[in-house]
């Protein structure tokens, strides 16, 4: 499910801190304003480690002080985005051991900041979407256990957030994406049955409701992910009501699917299962013919293979030919990725 995009906010002050210099305040303003959702981290590394590490003085006696001001909050909040940014730059650049201590240099601040307010949502949402973003690095993983670890912090979080502000739309969504990401990780290594039973019925709440009144506002890629999962839930259940649920729902899924833009790569292989099933194998292909590669995204060929929703198009000779193109397409792409991370630790550590 969608994860919507890490909102770290850049917070602004104008009275003077009580320990922290006028000049330490401006430049790590400046640069978290930078460093703000953006992936492309490399021009402004070395700023970025410099900051951090000139950081170090004012951030330990934040962390030892009985009782953080407002003023001082702000600049944590500053140090967080840069900190957080770079933690997911590093993964970005495969180097996920050297990404674990700005991760928790991020979680060093936002645990102050909560220390000193128990609601402040700011924190709290930063860090919820902190750990959703870092757990989309370990999606390819075969031990699911770091995955799940974050993707359970984030969930606590949320569900934090939600007692604070029962109708925040956003947060309910953010909880869902979660939610959902954490029942196909369960689903996929076979685990906690009931916690996947559980969870099901909560993502029933958002599908029905949209069901129930498709001219309401709503996030359709989440709608669609959300379809796909009650579908395969159901179907293990119930193969029958299963494919009875899809015929009886396929208009309107159809017209979410009419009015979305581009598709992702989950859509795009939920509606090529969804029109497999409905024995229609030229749309089903066009959305197959759609799937792309990427770090988060690519999907192995034996997926496919022991997909039983595409058991109709096993036998078409336009499918054996996609899937021998995509198995050799998926073979390059693996071989022209980075199986290292290019940085060394001393180069890392020595500027933090």
């Amino acid at each position: 499910m969608k994860i919507k995009n890490l909102l770290l906010l850049s917070l602004s002050c104008t009275i003077a801190y009580a320990e922290i210099s006028e000049n330490d305040i401006v430049a790590i303003e400046n640069l978290s304003e930078q460093v703000l959702g953006n992936k492309k981290l490399a021009k402004l590394e070395p700023q970025i480690k410099a900051q951090i590490k000139s950081a170090q003085p004012n951030i330990k006696k934040l962390l030892e002080a009985k009782q953080i001001e407002y003023n001082d909050s702000v600049y944590l909040h500053n140090y967080a985005i840069i900190t957080s940014g770079y933690a997911e730059y590093l993964l970005d650049q495969h180097c996920a051991a050297l990404s674990h201590p700005f991760q928790e240099l991020t979680e060093q601040a936002y645990f102050a900041l909560n220390k000193r307010d128990p609601k402040d949502v700011i924190a709290l949402n930063n860090l919820a979407l902190f750990y959703a973003q870092i757990s989309v690095h370990y999606r390819k993983n075969i031990d699911p256990t770091p995955r799940l670890t974050y993707l359970v912090k984030a969930q606590h979080l949320f569900e934090t957030l939600i007692q604070i502000k029962p109708d925040d739309d956003d947060y309910k969504k953010n909880y869902y994406a979660v939610l959902s990401d954490k029942l196909m990780l369960l689903y996929k290594h076979h685990l906690d049955m009931q916690e996947q039973k559980r969870i099901g019925n909560i993502l029933k709440k958002p599908l029905f409701q949209f069901l129930a009144d498709p001219d309401q506002p709503f996030d359709s890629e989440n709608f669609i992910i959300l379809a796909q999962q009650y579908y395969q839930g159901l179907n293990r259940e119930n193969p029958k009501a299963a494919e009875k649920w899809l015929r009886d729902n396929q208009q309107k899924i159809e017209t979410v699917v009419n009015k979305n833009r581009k598709h992702t790569q989950r859509e795009n292989e939920f509606l090529a299962e969804f029109y497999a099933l409905l024995n229609q194998p030229a749309k089903s292909l066009s959305y197959l013919k759609q799937l792309e590669f990427s770090d988060e995204n690519s999907t192995e060929p034996s997926s496919f293979e022991n997909e039983p929703n595409l058991s109709n198009l096993r036998l078409n000779p336009e499918y054996q030919k996609w899937f021998k193109k995509y198995t050799q397409d998926y073979q390059e792409y693996r071989k022209a990725l980075p199986e290292v991370c290019k940085m060394t630790q001393l180069e890392i550590m020595g500027s933090h």
